[in-house]
């Protein structure tokens, strides 16, 4: 068991941090972030509903920035129909930190945009 234990340690010691602060600014400002000549995310997915439905379609939940990510990776890669020409350009641009913090961007957004409203009191 405390084989166990260490082994997720270190694993967990070795995955890439997640900072959506820095996923926030990537989102909405890629090429400056980047300091590449690319789109900024904000050019086409700027509608959060909109952002929300497109993850819905592709059967990604809104909060799941694991989820978030693999589309996001996917998309770049060309896999994604519909993505390849506009995602393309992100190649060779967007390192594996970046697309982990703009997945955990993406998730704290998503999640808070359908997040159940308060009840009032």
């Amino acid at each position: 068991m405390r084989t166990l234990a260490l082994l997720l340690l270190a694993f967990a010691a070795n995955a890439p941090a997640q900072d959506a602060e820095r996923g926030q600014r990537l989102f909405n400002q890629t090429a400056a972030v980047t300091g590449k000549p690319v789109a900024n995310c904000t050019g086409c997915h700027a509608d959060t509903h909109t952002l929300r439905a497109m993850l819905a379609n592709r059967g990604v939940a809104a909060g799941d920035a694991r989820a978030i990510r693999l589309l996001l990776q996917a998309s770049i890669n060309g896999a994604i129909p519909g993505a390849r020409s506009a995602k393309a350009q992100y190649q060779n641009v967007l390192s594996a930190a970046d697309i982990e913090d703009l997945a955990a961007y993406l998730a704290r957004v998503q999640s808070a945009a359908v997040a159940p409203p308060l009840a009032r009191r």
